[in-house]
Formats: structure tokens, C-alpha cells, sequence
């Protein structure tokens, strides 16, 4: 009898551990690595982006965006979430979401932000950017050691109206921003 009960029970587990998991399973869209440190950048309104190429997000097409996470060591006086999708390999395309962060960080550690409506991945290059406006010099978006991963470390400063990498605009540095997106079906 304990030999038909433990093989019942067996059995019960077996069946009840096979079930379909409906649970999404979610991917990282990341060219960084752990956070090192900020840099000081002056005043002036910024964009730190991350450049996720087509051959990045060709595995993850006909899923979707679902979250932005990133790093932020000081709290800027502004901040807001840019998504854009196309572009060149040097600017980004049209923004196809925007958000304000601003009143939502916390400092020294990685923030999240859950898109009000998912982004469907359509094989387009995907430009994730932290848009930080700072009224005083300032640590603000944060980035790993490096090296540099092509589309890592890309910088638009609103005074000159240019994007460049953070590589071309100090010539020394080599960075990739905190700036991570998660894919989830």
C-alpha cells in the first residue's frame, strides 16, 4: 500500500510540474556593464542614449519594449524618458515615446520605469535616451568602465545641437551609459 500511495504521489507532481508556465519571460536589451561612476558634465541640457542596432533587436521582433532602467547618481532638475526608433547610425529617428522622470529618482542606484503602453520591436534600431536638463555642474547618468560598445556612449548636448559619442566629445573616455531596455512577449 506505501508503494501505491508513493507512486500516486509521484505522479501528482509530476503532471502538476509539467503545467504550461505562462509567465513572460524577460529579455535585456543592455551594452553596459556595471555602474562605475558619472561624469561631471556643466550646464546645458543632455541626451545619454543607448543605440540598440537592428542586428541587437532582430531576435526580439514582433515582441515588445516593456521597461527602461537606469542609473542616476545625482538628481538632475529635469529629466525625461525619449524612446526612438530608426534613425542613422549616427542620430536617432522619430521619438516614439516620452516620458518625464523628473520627481521619480532615486540617487546612487538604478531606477525603473514600466512604459504606460508596451513598444512593439519591429527590427528598427531603438535609441534609448535619459534627456537631463542641469542647472548646475553635476554627476548625473551613470556608466560603466568601458570599453565602449558601438552604441553605447552616444551624447546630445543642447548647446551645440549635436549627437556625438561621449568617446568624441572628451577624446579620452570610454564609457557605455547605464541605460537599460527589457523585452518581455
Amino acid at each position: 500500500m506505501k508503494k501505491i500511495s508513493f507512486i500516486l504521489f509521484g505522479l501528482v507532481i509530476l503532471f502538476s510540474a509539467c503545467k504550461k508556465d505562462d509567465r513572460s519571460v524577460n529579455a535585456a536589451l543592455r551594452l553596459d556593464g556595471d555602474n562605475e561612476t558619472a561624469p561631471t558634465l556643466p550646464v546645458d541640457t543632455y541626451e545619454a542614449a543607448a543605440r540598440f542596432s537592428e542586428s541587437v533587436v532582430s531576435p526580439f521582433i514582433g515582441q515588445n519594449l516593456t521597461e527602461v532602467s537606469y542609473y542616476m547618481v545625482s538628481t538632475p532638475q529635469q529629466t525625461t524618458l525619449r524612446i526612438y526608433s530608426g534613425g542613422t547610425e549616427a542620430e536617432p529617428g522619430q521619438i516614439v515615446y516620452e516620458e518625464s522622470l523628473t520627481g521619480t529618482i532615486t540617487t546612487n542606484s538604478f531606477n525603473s520605469h514600466v512604459l504606460s503602453e508596451p513598444l512593439p520591436i519591429t527590427g528598427e534600431p531603438l535609441w534609448i535616451s535619459i534627456r537631463i536638463r542641469q542647472n548646475r555642474t553635476l554627476q548625473t547618468i551613470g556608466c560603466d568602465a568601458g570599453p565602449n560598445s558601438p552604441g553605447g556612449d552616444w551624447l546630445y548636448q543642447e548647446s551645440d545641437g549635436r549627437w556625438l559619442t561621449f568617446g568624441q566629445r572628451t577624446s579620452t573616455e570610454s564609457i557605455n551609459w547605464n541605460i537599460r531596455g527589457f523585452v518581455s512577449e
